[in-house]
């Protein structure tokens, strides 16, 4: 219980962390998706704060666990966006 406490505790120090690391932007692609049903377009919205090649969006009739019910969509978006990538290596 004590590391579930302490993964709260540290919120407030890990978003002093992210705010700095945000300053400088990612320049690498970054893949963000929401469930419709859970976080929605929070996901991509928060990735394009910190990145500058975001794509992604929202999935719909799917809640938090995006792997669990949704595996079919989330393997040929993986499959999609590493391929990609590889081509602009």
């Amino acid at each position: 219980m004590r590391a579930g406490f302490e993964y709260y505790r540290a919120f407030p120090e890990s978003g002093d962390q992210n705010r700095e690391w945000a300053k400088h932007k990612l320049t690498i692609p970054v893949l963000a998706y929401g469930g419709s049903d859970s976080m929605g377009s929070v996901p991509i919205g928060s990735m394009r704060l910190v990145a500058e090649n975001v794509s992604g969006g929202v999935i719909e009739n799917c809640g938090h666990w995006i792997p669990d019910e949704k595996p079919e969509f989330l393997s040929k978006e993986l499959i999609r966006f590493f391929a990609q990538a590889d081509q602009h290596r």
